[in-house]
């Protein structure tokens, strides 16, 4: 896969009080995007709840290029940018492309699995570490420790 996109469309709750887009609503709209992708891949946000596990954020890296504003029409892209050997650790990078193309915002979100009962980062099940190899991937794929910190 080549890439993988959708368009969002700003809404008036998206605003802040400058009356530019909030950068939490670009982060949520890219975290719809990738539970959609997997949902169209057989593993939905029902079947995270299922095995008790969910993505979790460990760092968050926003740039922003242009000013969006309320009612424009933006495609967000999502690729891997970095993965561990078991799937323990990801990267995601996110381009929020204006109307015209132009680049509007950059995203870089770090994450790892997390079991909801014991709050503790986990190693990802196979069918859910096959889905990670399903999203499109960036030129260059970082291949992270499985450990945040190294160890």
């Amino acid at each position: 896969m080549d890439e993988y996109s959708r368009t969002y469309e700003i809404r008036w709750s998206d605003i802040d009080a400058n009356g530019h887009v909030n950068y939490a609503a670009y982060i949520n709209a890219a975290g719809d995007l990738r539970y959609r992708f997997f949902s169209e891949h057989n593993f939905p946000p029902e079947r995270f709840v299922q095995l008790g596990i969910g993505p979790v954020y460990t760092a968050i890296h926003a740039l922003f290029f242009r000013e969006v504003r309320m009612g424009e029409t933006v495609t967000i892209n999502y690729a891997l940018s970095g993965l561990s050997l078991k799937g323990g650790r990801w990267k995601v990078h996110h381009d929020i492309l204006k109307p015209n193309g132009k680049k509007a915002v950059s995203l870089d979100l770090e994450g790892a699995i997390l079991d909801m009962s014991t709050r503790k980062p986990v190693l990802p099940l196979d069918e859910l570490f096959q889905t990670f190899n399903l999203i499109p991937r960036t030129k260059e794929v970082e291949v992270l420790s499985d450990s945040r910190w190294g160890k």
